[in-house]
């Protein structure tokens, strides 16, 4: 059994906190480019996706009490497939990661007009992102319970400034955008999704209380709704403009009376936003350090921290200066790669029959 756990309410922060960070920044504008006023629709099209496996994740920790993902993989397909399909994990929160990382590079640089080299003043997130990464699952589930303060923040005073400007007329028609328009406003705003995954590694990770179950699930939710709504109001406050305001968080709100009276304190919002962002776009490679340190046996848990932050850096730095190009690299070709890993390996398990022990 594991001995990294997490409490349960930490897991629900956890499900809170990451998800509505990594989607109200660019996101909402990318939908709106496809979807229109339908970019709701859209968000809800992958919600739901990722919230029918999160509940299939949720039955297999059921199906195998007190073991970890670790632990069903090898005792069901030995050791050399569990390292095969840990190393190929790693690859993809690597991948998952990148995309959130540029993201925010640029966000900061919008937000807080910042001019120094990127290198100088962003790449030292990747020691942040290391160090997280060295404490594990347990500071995962701290950290959430200080970051939800933060983000609650953020959202409320990005939602109550804009909703005085905002006009609902503008989500209208509902069904006035093609299907085919809100598939496309999916498929491309897929990248940011395939948050269930996390739940496979935090199988057995944690600690077992009454409705567990529907805790998470009300929490995933939850974070949902929340999200759904923020593409809501912002489109009722631009309109057709939505698509042009490519860092939502600074760009809301900023046309109530209020604000233009008392000076910009949508940026507090912002501000808080970017703390929690740091920690956001360090999760993947928190999961994928966990993947490698399990494949491989290191002489120090170090050593796996450095090798998948390393990577990750170089990554940035190598290719900061092609976002556009990247994206479109991993959205023809590295979203397949993702939605096997989140959606189709982790069925292989719905053969499995091994180790069905009680913690």
């Amino acid at each position: 059994m594991t001995t990294d756990k997490i409490r349960l309410r930490q897991a629900c922060l956890f499900t809170v906190v990451f998800t509505l960070a990594t989607k109200i920044i660019i996101l909402p504008s990318l939908v709106a480019s496809f979807s229109g006023e339908s970019l709701w629709i859209s968000a809800l099209i992958n919600f739901f996706a990722d919230g029918l496996m999160l509940f299939y994740i949720l039955q297999i920790a059921d199906k195998f009490k007190g073991l970890s993902f670790f632990q069903i993989l090898k005792e069901n397909l030995g050791e050399t497939a569990t390292k095969v399909i840990l190393f190929l994990y790693c690859i993809y929160f690597i991948l998952k990661s990148y995309w959130p990382i540029m993201e925010q590079k640029s966000f900061i640089e919008i937000a807080l007009y910042e001019t120094t080299h990127v290198v100088w003043i962003f790449a030292p997130i990747f020691l942040v992102s290391a160090f997280f990464s060295y404490k594990g699952l347990k500071t995962v589930g701290r950290i959430s319970d200080v970051l939800i303060w933060f983000i609650v923040f953020a959202f409320i005073i990005l939602i109550s400034l804009s909703l005085p400007v905002a006009k609902p007329s503008n989500l209208l028609p509902i069904v006035g955008v093609p299907f085919k328009n809100v598939l496309k406003g999916s498929w491309f705003s897929s990248l940011w999704y395939f948050d269930s995954t996390y739940f496979l590694f935090l199988i057995g990770a944690i600690k077992r209380e009454r409705l567990s179950k529907t805790k998470i699930t009300v929490s995933y939710l939850a974070s949902a709704l929340a999200v759904l709504i923020f593409f809501c109001v912002l489109y009722c406050e631009f309109g057709p403009l939505t698509e042009r305001q490519y860092f939502a968080p600074i760009k809301m709100g900023k046309y109530f009376l209020s604000v233009s009276n008392s000076g910009r304190i949508d940026y507090a919002a912002g501000f808080a936003l970017a703390i929690v962002c740091v920690f956001a776009v360090s999760l993947p490679l928190v999961f994928a350090t966990l993947c490698l340190s399990h494949a491989f046996n290191f002489p120090h848990k170090i050593i796996p921290c450095l090798i998948v932050n390393g990577i990750s850096a170089v990554l940035f730095i190598t290719t900061q200066n092609f976002c556009f190009e990247t994206f479109n690299l991993m959205q023809g070709f590295g979203i397949y790669f993702l939605i096997f890993m989140a959606y189709i390996l982790p069925l292989i398990m719905l053969f499995f029959r091994k180790g069905r022990k009680q913690g």
